[in-house]
């Protein structure tokens, strides 16, 4: 039997909700939660509306939501706009493997679940489980990779090949697709997702989580209708007897057993975990903001007070965050000398410090001077992304802070009034308080609504 025939017969023999671990189910809906908020900060960006002004000025109508913009559109539009507003500002959550592989799951998988709940009115339960269940077929999926597991080798960024299927998953889900559609579904998933990412530090690394949410959601939907696709020849893997189907040599196939011990055993947001995001910046930064926020609170230090800084991270830490000079306010996202002067100066780095008019500060730009940035620190099984920051102050005085594990990761989860917090922060210029509050109580009683419909329509705000 083939990968993708497995993984087709996984989704459609029936996993239930009542089936669902409570963690999982638990996750979940704080995951949905975390989506819903960047989604509408997200909807506030000039990107955001460029793609919406987009689908506006192609003409056309549609019954599926447009988070935070009043607008509506097609499901798969729908799934293209709300992916990309979702991860545009680096803000939404993610699942980091003991290797270091990185997935976003979410930003993928939601978008497309909640345009099909709002056009079908999916009960909420049917919705969890179809959610669940494609954010751990993404995320399986990118961590077996068969690239992610080469140096050297270009690796998919989450909105790719596993994004794209597990939208596929998600949706097949939520359809009800039998066996062979649901093969379908994840073949034409497959056959449109993209490859590496190629737009690391642009929002085009957003576009990339829209259009596989698109890619996903079409692909079931075709499928559902009846559209043939050779299904069961997704991976290398399934076609043993042509080895130029491999994009490289040196790519295996996934270890088919392997994966499918591991497939919902435990889920990925359970073991590693969630990483569910306390700044608007690349989670590699956020063990070394945690140790410069503990300096500052704990010594009171004034800019004025520091000759130097140095902070020390791993050197995979290092590579994840390559511009000490920013240009752009993405490139500031992966930036860590910039985001250690901002918080030195301003405290808890938020969505206004990486806009165009905070990138050119002045005073940011004098402290980044005095900032080294090395990649001396060791990782551990357990601690893969530790960071120690040194503050020198005038003087000769000597501070120094070692975080090992950032606030918002599976070790120190955020708690659901601060997750509250982040969504009010988040949905504040769009949404009235007790808007805010009725919206987190529908997503927490998700399992008790009958009809999503409404819930989907909500964030349209």
């Amino acid at each position: 039997m083939t990968f993708t025939r497995r993984l087709a017969g996984f989704l459609s023999e029936g996993v239930s909700f009542d089936s669902l671990p409570p963690q999982v189910i638990a996750q979940s809906k704080e995951m949905m939660i975390n989506a819903a908020a960047v989604g509408l900060t997200g909807a506030a960006q000039d990107h955001g509306r460029t793609l919406a002004a987009l689908f506006q000025d192609m003409g056309g109508h549609g019954k599926c939501t447009i988070i935070g913009m009043g607008l509506r559109t097609s499901p798969v539009n729908a799934a293209l706009v709300n992916g990309l507003l979702v991860h545009l500002l680096d803000f939404d959550d993610e699942i980091r493997s003991y290797g270091g592989i990185i997935t976003h799951p979410t930003a993928v998988v939601f978008p497309a679940v909640m345009a099909l709940a709002e056009l079908n009115g999916n009960s909420g339960r049917e919705v969890l489980t179809a959610f669940a269940l494609g954010c751990e077929t993404a995320a399986k999926l990118d961590l077996w990779s068969p690239s992610s597991h080469l140096p050297g080798v270009p690796r998919p960024f989450s909105g790719g090949m596993a994004g794209a299927m597990g939208a596929a998953a998600a949706a097949g889900v939520l359809l009800g697709l039998a066996q062979e559609q649901m093969e379908t579904a994840l073949g034409i998933a497959a056959g449109q997702a993209h490859g590496p990412t190629v737009q690391y530090d642009t929002p085009g690394r957003a576009l990339q989580c829209g259009q596989a949410a698109m890619a996903g959601l079409t692909a079931a939907m075709l499928a559902q209708r009846g559209f043939e696709s050779d299904g069961g020849s997704v991976f290398p893997a399934d076609r043993p007897q042509d080895p130029s189907y491999a994009i490289d040599a040196r790519i295996p196939g996934p270890d088919q057993d392997a994966f499918f011990q591991t497939l919902a055993s435990p889920y990925s947001v359970v073991d590693p975990g969630l990483t569910v995001k306390l700044y608007p910046c690349a989670s590699a930064s956020h063990t070394a903001v945690d140790a410069v926020l503990q300096l500052v609170q704990q010594h009171r230090i004034e800019t004025s007070e520091i000759e130097a800084v140095k902070v020390s991270v791993t050197p995979a830490t290092l590579q994840a965050l390559p511009f000490s000079e920013p240009q752009t306010p993405s490139q500031a996202r992966s930036s860590l000398t910039y985001i250690t002067a901002q918080t030195l100066l301003n405290g808890q780095p938020l969505i206004e410090q990486f806009s165009p008019s905070a990138l050119h500060d002045p005073a940011v730009k004098e402290l980044m001077g005095r900032i080294t940035v090395t990649g001396e620190e060791t990782p551990t099984p357990m601690a893969d992304g530790p960071a120690t920051v040194t503050v020198r102050l005038w003087g000769g005085r000597t501070l120094e802070q070692l975080v090992e594990f950032a606030r918002g990761g599976p070790q120190f989860p955020l708690d659901p009034e601060e997750l509250d917090a982040k969504f009010l922060y988040c949905a504040r210029h769009v949404m009235t308080p007790h808007h805010i509050q009725g919206t987190i109580e529908q997503f927490r009683d998700l399992e008790n609504i009958e009809n999503a419909t409404g819930l989907a329509s909500i964030l349209g705000a």
